[in-house]
C-alpha cells in the first residue's frame, strides 16, 4: 500500500470520529519496547515527541514512511524524515551512540524515499557494545494538537514490514 493511501482515513476504523492520519512501518527488525522505558529522559519523557522504542536485532535501518530525508546526522546514528503531509519522524538508533561508529549512511538529506527503502546500515552488535543503550526511540515530532500517537506493534516487528504506530486524527 503506497503512502498516500495510508495516510487517507479509514472511517470507523478506531470506533467514533477517529481516523488515522499515517501508519507508520518499523524502521528496525527487532523488539518493540514503550518510549517510557528508554534510559534517556529526552526521549521518554517525550520532549521530542511521542511514539516506541525499539531494540533493533537487524542491520538495516528502513523507510517507515514515504517523504524526505529532512536531516542525516553524518554519523549515521539519527535522521528526520519529513512526510508528504509535513510530519517529522525522528529515528534515532541507540541512545549516545553518536560515537559508536556503528552506522552507515546509505542516503543524503533531501533524498526522496519509499517505505521500506534502506536508509543506513547498523552494526548491532557494536552498537550494544559501544552505545549506553541500543533501544532505537522512533518519533513522531511534531503531531499537532489533533493528532496522537498509537503504538500497534507489540512484541518483535521486522523492518519495513509491520506497522509499528499509527497517528490518529481525533475526532471534533
Amino acid at each position: 500500500m503506497d503512502e498516500r493511501a495510508k495516510a487517507e482515513a479509514i472511517p470507523g476504523a478506531l470506533g467514533g470520529k477517529e481516523s488515522v492520519a499515517l501508519t507508520l512501518l518499523a524502521p528496525l527488525t527487532g523488539r518493540v519496547v514503550p518510549l517510557d522505558e528508554v534510559p534517556d529522559p529526552v526521549f521518554s519523557g517525550r520532549l521530542l515527541g511521542d511514539g516506541a522504542a525499539i531494540d533493533p536485532t537487524g542491520d538495516l535501518v528502513v523507510a517507515p514512511v514515504a517523504g524526505e530525508v529532512a536531516v542525516l546526522f553524518p554519523t549515521g546514528h539519527a535522521l528526520v524524515l519529513r512526510t508528504y503531509q509535513g510530519q517529522e519522524i525522528l529515528i534515532h538508533a541507540g541512545i549516545d551512540s553518536v560515537s559508536a561508529g556503528a552506522f552507515c549512511p546509505l542516503v543524503a538529506a533531501g533524498q526522496q524515499v519509499q517505505p521500506g527503502q534502506p536508509l543506513v546500515r547498523l552494526d548491532p552488535a557494536v552498537l550494544r557494545e559501544k552505545a549506553r543503550s541500543a533501544l532505537s526511540p522512533v518519533l513522531i515530532m511534531n503531531p499537532g494538537p489533533d493528532l496522537q500517537v498509537q503504538v500497534v506493534a507489540g512484541g518483535t516487528v521486522v523492518a519495513g514490514r509491520d506497522p509499528l504506530f499509527q497517528v490518529v486524527r481525533k475526532g471534533t
